[in-house]
């Protein structure tokens, strides 16, 4: 974008004034090596420690706890011998949150449907 007759980008002045001010330099951090912790492990678990202990859970994390308590339920039922269409039922509407947690999730993260089949071992890999 940039300048368009005398008109400066709003970004631009904003960056400026940022600038001005100290920019990074105001920053405690400014200057001063990572700590080797941010760099180390699990990228995915340090980010997710970290917004833990903020308070915040990303969106996707609160589908993944519902899925699993959704399909505990599923093994559950089916342990006690519930009729298959409800279980089917409970698979269809288990699998349409799948598919939504997908779509907001990490790639590392996503994961297969639900099959009737095998219902406990996925169960096992949503814990």
């Amino acid at each position: 974008m940039g300048k368009e007759e005398g008109h400066v980008n709003w970004m631009d002045q904003i960056f400026r004034d940022y600038e001005k001010d100290g920019g990074l330099k105001n920053n405690p951090g400014f200057g001063k090596p990572l700590p080797k912790s941010a760099l180390s492990g699990n990228m995915y678990d340090n980010f997710l420690t970290k917004a833990k202990d903020a308070g915040f859970l990303p969106l996707w994390i609160k589908w993944q706890k519902e899925i699993r308590r959704e399909l505990s339920d599923v093994v559950r039922l089916k342990k006690m011998n519930s009729s298959e269409s409800e279980l089917t039922k409970r698979i269809e509407e288990i699998n349409e949150k799948v598919r939504t947690y997908n779509g907001i999730c990490p790639t590392q993260m996503q994961r297969r449907e639900i099959e009737w089949g095998s219902i406990e071992v996925q169960y096992e890999k949503w814990k």
